[in-house]
């Protein structure tokens, strides 16, 4: 079996930081994936962080801890509203949603994704769409 890291935010540090300035924060924890939870904070302008924990409770009990009123299990409308009206400046796109992801990088050039000029190759077409033309010499 693999051991599963303790991804788990310190309330004390990296959150609290975060709060910093802000007003009319909400928090939400809700379940994520098998055996985790996150804790997302949502400012009054709709910005937002997440934070991982083990469990929906101990992401509960963190926002308890920063004194902010809590919502488990799902993002109330009045939430959900405030962050999609929310729009991120350009430095920010500098970096993932998801800080664990790391930065976000440039696109891997997938052989068909590259541009290729107009007729430098021949697509291949159902037997049902070619042409006695499409054979060839």
């Amino acid at each position: 079996m693999h051991e599963i890291a303790d991804n788990s935010a310190d309330v004390s540090g990296e959150p609290r930081s975060w709060m910093n300035g802000r007003r009319g924060l909400d928090a939400i924890a809700v379940r994520i994936g098998l055996n985790g939870a996150q804790l997302v904070l949502v400012d009054d302008d709709g910005e937002w962080e997440r934070w991982v924990f083990p469990s929906v409770g101990e992401a509960a009990e963190a926002a308890r801890a920063l004194e902010v009123p809590v919502h488990t299990g799902e993002y109330p409308e009045e939430v959900r509203v405030r962050m999609n009206r929310h729009r991120r400046n350009a430095q920010s796109f500098g970096h993932g949603a998801y800080p664990e992801q790391g930065r976000v990088g440039p696109v891997i050039p997938y052989p068909e994704n590259r541009p290729r000029r107009a007729g430098s190759e021949r697509t291949a077409q159902p037997p049902s769409r070619q042409s006695p033309e499409d054979d060839g010499p």
